[in-house]
């Protein structure tokens, strides 16, 4: 229910297929099925001990990403204080757009870069200087762009574009990092790396901002004198992290070494090739039915998911209690995906069970705004902890059920691979899965607005709205979602079911 970042966005982890780096050692060369010789010189405890360190490093590097993406998402909170206009609400969703298109570029970070910087250095250092050029720049203005009578969600949205355009790009630079700063064995590391690090910069920026924007969240609390003013506004928010990142992004620069790294002479493809290759995977029957899939699997749950929270704000429900469901929710993201890292079960064979119960979950949310509407709303004076204990029940179901979605198919994507494309080959099935997050989220939103209608108030200044589109929305998603898994049902266990050989071009 809480506007959560993207489902899809994924990251390219899988078995090491590229070079391997090394922080005090000369890589070695790559056998053509992608095994190196300089883990196998290596004591268990000295695997272990290196494992360690690269977990630490890629645990903060998926923080920072989680920063803009958690920032980004707590615009929309805002915006609805300002206005109840659903179509500004979906056009300020294009933000997440990059993460979907960010395979038009990952051969170009892969495949150019300088050796004597570092190949992911390359790209990852002057990828996070920029995040915190942007940051900094425009937490000058960007409060003015909120606090104007009609908020300014053009210019908002082109800001957040340009820092999911950076952070799609340091993605792309870290997930082909991870490949080879974790050992073989362990390179399933990195998608709890992901996801922890992930979820813990979208709670710091997301989650804390809201409630230290809000002066009486911060005077419940926070605070020992009461204020009639935030702790933070966006702007000096983001000119905080701004600095955070710009010291974080000096010091791997400075400290963390990647040496020159040599591949076999069949996994070295010029940037042509790599695109040449893609095309080819990208005509597998495999691909193609997987594409499917992960683009349409969400219309069964995004008309709900993309709506709820905000409907029940604009029926009467704080914001800053909505916001309160992440601290209670945030272990959940940690424990989980830690936990899933030791089961045995096929992957998408969970995740296909877990699908109807997510569909599902469109029951009591729409119960939730229902009541919100007739019981909340009138009133005007909050919610009761009864109230507040029926959201937060509705949202630990749904919270666990996308968490426990997500890791599987993340780990589904780990056990697919191309040793010629490496961690590119990764990026095409993250693409298609972000954007068949991101697309039914802003038709749902669209169709929200459209089956509203809007008249002005007597002075102009209010929206009187005298019908409600998202119950027909939320009828519409449930219907898809038990058509959509009535009949992909028997496809997604097929997918699983497909030899490694399946998966790529011959």
């Amino acid at each position: 229910m809480l506007r959560s970042r993207p489902d899809g966005e994924f990251s390219e982890k899988g078995p090491s297929m590229m070079a391997v780096e090394a922080e005090n050692d000369s890589p070695s060369k790559l056998d053509r099925h992608g095994k190196n010789s300089f883990w196998s010189r290596l004591t268990t405890d000295e695997i272990k001990r290196r494992d360690n360190r690269s977990v630490a490093l890629l645990l903060l590097l998926y923080t920072l990403q989680g920063v803009p993406m958690g920032l980004s998402a707590s615009v929309p909170y805002l915006l609805q204080e300002k206005t109840s206009d659903y179509n500004q609400q979906a056009l300020f969703s294009f933000v997440a757009y990059p993460f979907s298109l960010k395979l038009l570029w990952a051969p170009i970070v892969d495949g150019l870069y300088s050796t004597k910087f570092g190949r992911r250095k390359s790209w990852l250092v002057p990828t996070q200087l920029m995040i915190a050029a942007v940051l900094l720049s425009s937490a000058a203005y960007v409060d003015g762009l909120l606090d104007r009578a009609e908020p300014d969600v053009m210019s908002l949205t082109l800001l957040f574009i340009v820092l999911y355009t950076l952070c799609a790009t340091q993605d792309i630079a870290v997930d082909g990092w991870a490949l080879t700063m974790l050992s073989p064995g362990r390179v399933d590391l990195a998608s709890i790396c992901n996801t922890i690090g992930q979820n813990i910069g979208y709670f710091t920026s997301f989650i804390l901002f809201l409630i230290l924007s809000d002066a009486e969240s911060c005077n419940k609390y926070i605070r020992f004198e009461p204020s009639d003013q935030p702790m933070v506004t966006l702007g000096s928010f983001m000119t905080f992290f701004g600095w955070i990142f710009l010291l974080t992004t000096i010091g791997v620069w400075v400290l963390k070494r990647e040496l020159i790294q040599r591949s076999s002479e069949d996994t070295n493809l010029t940037v042509k090739e790599t695109y040449i290759r893609l095309w080819q995977v990208c005509k597998l029957p495999a691909i193609q039915s997987l594409a499917f899939v992960v683009l349409t699997s969400r219309l069964g749950v995004a008309g709900v998911e993309s709506v709820t929270a905000l409907k029940l704000q604009e029926y009467g429900v704080p914001k800053e209690d909505l916001a309160g469901l992440g601290p209670l929710m945030f272990p959940v993201g940690l424990i989980l995906p830690t936990l899933m890292g030791y089961m045995k079960m096929q992957p998408m064979r969970l995740w296909l069970r877990l699908y109807p119960y997510r569909v599902a979950m469109a029951l009591p949310f729409v119960a939730l705004v229902y009541y919100a509407q007739v019981y909340i709303l009138p009133r005007e004076n909050g919610i009761t902890w009864m109230e507040y204990a029926a959201i937060f029940g509705a949202t630990l179901l749904s919270v666990c059920t996308s968490t426990i979605m997500f890791t599987a198919q993340m780990q589904f994507y780990c056990k697919l691979s191309d040793p010629i494309l490496g961690g590119t080959y990764l990026t095409l099935l993250n693409t298609l899965t972000n954007l068949g997050s991101i697309w039914p989220s802003t038709v749902a939103l669209k169709l929200v607005a459209w089956f509203e209608t809007c008249q002005e108030g007597t002075h102009g200044e209010t929206c009187i709205k005298s019908s409600n589109g998202y119950y027909p929305v939320a009828l519409m998603t449930v219907m898809m979602g038990v058509f959509w898994y009535a009949t992909q049902h028997t496809r997604v266990t097929r997918l699983e079911a497909m030899s490694p050989d399946s998966w790529r071009p011959n």
